[in-house]
């Protein structure tokens, strides 16, 4: 089933791992989440952008033995109740909700991919290393079908800024710079043009690169 958060959290991961867009630093934070980078100085990250490498996290902690779900429908097995004192698990959310989150983490993993191809490090061999190293990390056939559409058409700057929402500009910044590791001029040129047409002064900026746990 295709699960766009786990996706972004995907490519997050290997952003932080120096694993986009060719050969790059090591990033030192990882939003204080273990396992990834050296353990970030910050707090879990910006919105859905720590949302989304924490469930990527907990994906890739899980046990292959661990049950599966049971299926809803006639015949299926019905969980037990908690244990006394033990709340039971929140219902899912609502079938709104999931779509808005949804949409929100395609445009996030659109903003990391336009920003890695703002000085053309992604070429056709690194969008196969790219993708065999998401391959092996478990996503299914369709998550890595919208991953290979997505990288292959990117965004220009002007049309992802055109399609930030406003209470989604912070974290759109926060996701490129998740994405480049801004030591050349083109990549710092890009984060500035697009900070600036975002509409995020230097307070913002250094705010976003504080909650992300990364240098300015």
């Amino acid at each position: 089933m295709f699960n766009a958060e786990r996706l972004l959290g995907q490519l997050m991961g290997q952003a932080l791992g120096g694993q986009l867009g060719g050969s790059r630093k090591r990033r030192k934070q990882s939003f204080g989440i273990p396992g990834l980078g050296g353990g970030g100085k910050a707090a879990v990250g910006l919105g859905l952008l720590g949302v989304a490498m924490a469930a990527y996290e907990h994906y890739q902690q899980k046990s292959p033995a661990a049950a599966p779900q049971p299926l809803s429908g006639p015949g299926a097995a019905v969980p037990p109740p908690p244990p006394p004192g033990v709340a039971a698990p929140p219902p899912p959310p609502p079938a709104a909700d999931v779509a808005l989150r949804t949409e929100q983490a395609m445009h996030l993993l659109r903003a990391m991919i336009t920003a890695a191809h703002a000085d053309g490090l992604i070429d056709g061999d690194e969008r196969g290393a790219l993708l065999d190293r998401a391959r092996a990390a478990g996503l299914d056939p369709e998550e890595l079908e919208a991953l290979e559409a997505e990288i292959r058409a990117p965004f220009t700057l002007e049309q992802l800024v055109a399609r930030t929402p406003r209470a989604l500009r912070a974290e759109t910044y926060g996701a490129a710079l998740v994405a480049i590791t801004a030591d050349t001029a083109e990549e710092r040129a890009f984060l500035d043009r697009l900070a600036g047409e975002l509409g995020l002064d230097e307070a913002g900026r250094r705010e976003v690169h504080a909650r992300l746990g990364l240098d300015s």
